[in-house]
């Protein structure tokens, strides 16, 4: 082996050591918090349980994790009953954690939910009765205007039916707006219980905003019912999945927020709650990644961070850097047999080391946002096409930079049909998920991690293939198409008649589909609240527009789709010009005229 290569593919493994460890430097977060949450949100549910399929958890599960949060909380509140939930004053009170007890009432025209939600508000009088020490108060439905399962005259008849039957306050808990939409609900309440989650307003907020934001929002309610008390009952931040306009979803981000929160609400004599204890990854059915992370605690029952200090934003970071640079010397060393020249050899390391970084992070990415058995089915088709596309690349680099003594033309055509296969299939993928944020975006991760390795390696293999044509003084103009990316004899995209269609097809696909993805984002702000608050056309276009604008993982999307739809459109545009007719002469050009005049 060549001490060359070995020199590079070492420079490269050291170079890429630096960027792991530069990027994931722990991040330093001004705000702390000494003392223990007011409360935190209660479902005991581990990583594989859910409440919609009924696998629930044991006493003995729901007094761990209780004990897991003592000295971290005051209190905890809880949303139902079921599932063995009434069990938790019980097991609260030698704990000295008090209860916010919930009663959680469902859709009313389901003829079930009605003997259901009896039991509820039995349960909930029953319980509250038998431990008044440790239940301080009451919460009557949760959402239920909002989910529009009930109408106000009907919660009402379950508030009032409490109320007489328990000496706790009593409240219901839903978007503070909806407070200030529906009166005659609050004048029920002994206190209000309100949500203010930022990051789910129509018009989402930054978190530099957020103590204005908290405030505006808690003094429009105060001034709407004076002298009632208020209780925060969801505030809070998620640490992993999509992006909504300039509220950024990270694990500083949720650090900083829950910091922040606990402080304002300290200074400002709020009483709060947390949403919430652990994550709950059974919520991703209904809101994807982000639903399933908004926990103080993983799913595992760990901290995610200290409550002062810096933050690490991917705590294992060292084990997928000693993975992504063991394969990025493995492939470098592989595929630089061939290649002469120091500079050739470190180009194909920094590559290698470039595409083993990403295609690490997507198969860890993968695994952490999977907790549905569909979801557990199709990691491998999340994380072996990109691995395969990095591989693809590698070899065709390879064989871009080895001297044409050792380039024959069969290696720099191997795996070719691979790679032609798999940047229809990116295509494919780009489009149909891009038109499905774009008519329900709102829920829906934005795949920039999936797309990463193929965005960025075609990138790379297209700019390597430019130099290299520059170099040599070839027209550069084939660089950027797909036959120039991936030649090959008798590939798919090489058949006349069908090749051109679908190439141009699927350029503009991906640059509208794009398009559509931006416009989707920007409307997905349009609800109740912001059409309250900007009734006027004027007032609401140009908070579309930012809102199309604000969300820079949306924009990083559109981008990537942006760089694979280059080689479509060079290739669809170059074979326009090879099937065009010879322009004609002067004299052709006159006789035209002179027909068409006649």
């Amino acid at each position: 082996m060549r001490p060359g290569l070995v020199l590079a593919a070492g420079l490269a493994a050291l170079a890429a050591f630096a960027a792991w460890s530069w990027f994931n430097r722990p991040v330093a977060v001004a705000e702390s918090w000494s003392g223990p949450f007011s409360s935190a949100s209660f479902a005991p549910y581990t990583r594989y349980q859910s409440p919609i399929n009924d696998d629930v958890p044991s006493e003995a599960q729901i007094a761990s994790d209780l004990r897991a949060l003592q000295g971290k909380v005051l209190g905890v509140r809880t949303y139902s009953l079921r599932d063995g939930l009434d069990a938790v004053p019980r097991l609260a009170q030698p704990l000295g954690i008090t209860v916010t007890l919930g009663a959680w009432l469902a859709y009313l025209r389901d003829p079930q939910n009605v003997a259901k939600n009896d039991e509820e508000i039995e349960a909930l009088i029953r319980t509250a009765n038998a431990y008044p020490d440790t239940v301080k108060r009451v919460i009557v439905g949760n959402e239920v205007l909002l989910r529009r399962d009930l109408t106000p005259a009907q919660l009402i008849a379950h508030i009032r039916r409490v109320k007489a039957a328990i000496r706790q306050p009593v409240s219901y808990a839903d978007v503070w707006g909806f407070f200030l939409t529906h009166p005659e609900v609050a004048a029920e309440l002994d206190y209000l219980t309100i949500h203010i989650l930022p990051y789910w307003e129509d018009e989402p907020v930054p978190l530099d905003q957020l103590e204005a934001h908290v405030m505006r929002a808690v003094g429009a309610v105060r001034q709407a019912f004076p002298g009632k008390p208020i209780l925060i009952g969801e505030t809070g931040w998620p640490s992993l999945g999509r992006d909504r306009g300039p509220a950024v979803v990270s694990t500083v981000n949720q650090a900083r927020y829950l910091r922040q929160i606990a402080d304002i609400a300290s200074r400002n004599q709020l009483d709060y709650n947390i949403v919430e204890a652990f994550d709950q990854p059974w919520k991703s059915i209904h809101e994807n990644t982000v639903g399933a992370a908004w926990g103080i605690l993983d799913a595992d029952r760990q901290p995610k961070f200290a409550m002062s200090g810096p933050v690490t934003e991917v705590p294992d970071w060292s084990l997928r850097a000693t993975i992504a640079i063991a394969l990025g010397l493995i492939a470098t060393l592989a595929l630089g047999r061939r290649l002469n020249g120091f500079a050739a050899a470190l180009t194909l390391a920094l590559l290698a080391q470039l595409l083993a970084f990403l295609a690490v992070t997507t198969g860890f990415h993968t695994a952490l946002v999977s907790f549905r058995w569909w979801q557990f089915l199709l990691e491998p088709l999340r994380i072996i096409p990109p691995a395969l596309f990095g591989i693809v690349i590698l070899e065709r680099a390879a064989g871009l930079l080895a001297s044409p003594a050792r380039a024959s033309l069969p290696e720099r055509r191997a795996g070719s049909w691979l790679g032609e296969a798999l940047i229809l299939f990116f295509a494919l993928y780009a489009t149909i998920w891009s038109l499905l944020l774009a008519v329900d975006g709102r829920y829906r991760d934005i795949p920039d991690v999936d797309f990463a390795l193929p965005c960025i390696g075609t990138a790379a293999l297209v700019l390597l293939r430019a130099a290299l044509a520059r170099g040599r003084g070839e027209p550069i103009a084939q660089a950027f198409s797909i036959d120039g990316l991936f030649p090959t004899a008798g590939g798919f995209l090489a058949r006349p008649g069908r090749r051109d269609r679908l190439v141009a097809c699927l350029g503009v696909a991906l640059l509208t589909t794009a398009a559509a993805a931006l416009v989707g984002e920007g409307f997905a702000v349009v609800g109740d609240d912001f059409l309250r608050d900007h009734p006027s056309f004027a007032a609401q276009a140009p908070l579309v527009l930012w809102a199309m604008l604000s969300n820079r993982e949306m924009l990083l999307w559109s981008a990537m789709q942006a760089v694979l739809a280059v080689p479509f459109l060079v290739s669809w545009k170059l074979q326009q010009r090879a099937v065009a007719p010879p322009m004609r002469t002067s004299a052709d050009r006159s006789a035209v005229i002179r027909a068409t005049e006649l």
